[in-house]
């Protein structure tokens, strides 16, 4: 079975908290772009904001998970890393 494991270094909770709570407030400034009537190019624009967030906080969970549950070396872990950004 596999092994799993919880984000539980005090460090990545407190990363992936400052990462949400920005998060979060981009969403609450897209919502009330939108009850402002902006423009669709200001609205589209925050959204692409808001995505790239979304995945750059998506790569970090993925590369501490590959860091902690991995049993290759470093070099290899990093490759895979590498890899992975260039395709998202």
């Amino acid at each position: 079975m596999k092994k799993e494991t919880n984000i539980t270094i005090a460090k990545e909770q407190e990363y992936y908290t400052k990462r949400l709570n920005i998060i979060e407030g981009q969403i609450r400034g897209l919502r009330q772009m939108i009850m402002d009537e902006r423009t669709y190019d200001e609205v589209i624009t925050q959204l692409g904001a808001l995505t790239n967030s979304l995945r750059t906080l998506g790569r970090k969970i993925l590369e501490s998970y590959m860091e902690n549950n991995l049993n290759g070396n470093e070099k290899e872990i990093k490759e895979i890393i590498d890899l992975f950004n260039k395709l998202v």
